[in-house]
């Protein structure tokens, strides 16, 4: 455990195979992992000792200035598509591995995406956060247009999970000040971006970063994408020991 963690978080969308003609769109490709490339991933996390944790236990932890397990790591996916549960739970389910499912509130029930009744049978397994109301970039609406995706999505997810969602992700990462400081209002704990290493104690809570997976990432880039988490710990504790050294070697004055 460690209280100087740096846990890569991961941000996937769709996994499932796609049509030929499907993968003939560049972001249609580039937002669906295979299942069979995603349980090579999870399946690797697995066996080299990562602990999956949920989007929610680091918000808690840089919150309380907790400690972590030192190979941490985050799945999370975004939009609540249909096959998150029909693909990628199963492999969630076969090697114990937690998630966090980031729901756009007004297409839960629609078609290729999640019911209420296979969010709920995820649970506890998979955490869940908003996504918005509608998928709408934050940055370009006026500010009553704004708390109402912020404030109706946290509150249609409280009244369906029954307990408290403190976190966020921006539509397509998109934010801007007017963004996080009317998420803040809203009571959100946690907002998350796109971009960045991995999330760190000294990150601002309403910005930690996520790094995407894409269906076109390498097994070389996945495992660069999930060790960074490591590097950046044993160069914080190197940095530590240093400064410590330095201190136990000045001499006292006269």
């Amino acid at each position: 455990m460690t209280k100087d963690f740096a846990v890569p978080v991961l941000m996937y969308h769709r996994i499932c195979d796609l049509t030929p003609q499907e993968a003939r769109s560049r972001l249609t490709f580039d937002l669906t992992v295979t299942p069979a490339n995603f349980e090579a991933q999870v399946r690797y996390l697995k066996a080299q000792g990562f602990t999956f944790l949920t989007a929610r236990d680091v918000e808690g932890a840089i919150r309380e200035r907790a400690a972590l397990p030192v190979k941490s790591v985050v799945l999370t996916m975004d939009d609540g598509y249909q096959d998150n549960f029909a693909q990628a739970f199963p492999i969630l389910q076969k090697y114990g591995a937690r998630a966090t499912m980031f729901l756009v509130t007004d297409t839960v029930e629609t078609a290729g995406h999640l019911s209420w009744g296979e969010v709920q049978a995820m649970r506890p397994q998979v955490g869940y956060g908003s996504h918005t109301v509608h998928h709408y970039d934050l940055t370009q609406l006026a500010p009553s247009q704004l708390d109402y995706e912020l404030v109706q999505s946290k509150r249609v997810l409280e009244g369906r999970l029954g307990e408290a969602v403190p976190d966020i992700a921006y539509p397509s990462g998109a934010y801007n000040d007017q963004v996080v400081a009317r998420t803040r209002a809203a009571g959100y704990l946690a907002g998350w971006k796109k971009g960045g290493g991995p999330a760190t104690p000294t990150d601002e809570p309403l910005l930690l970063p996520r790094v995407r997976v894409r269906g076109c990432t390498t097994v070389a880039r996945f495992r660069q994408m999930v060790w960074s988490g490591v590097s950046v710990q044993r160069d914080h504790t190197a940095s530590r020991l240093a400064r410590s050294r330095t201190r136990r070697a000045r001499p006292e004055a006269a």
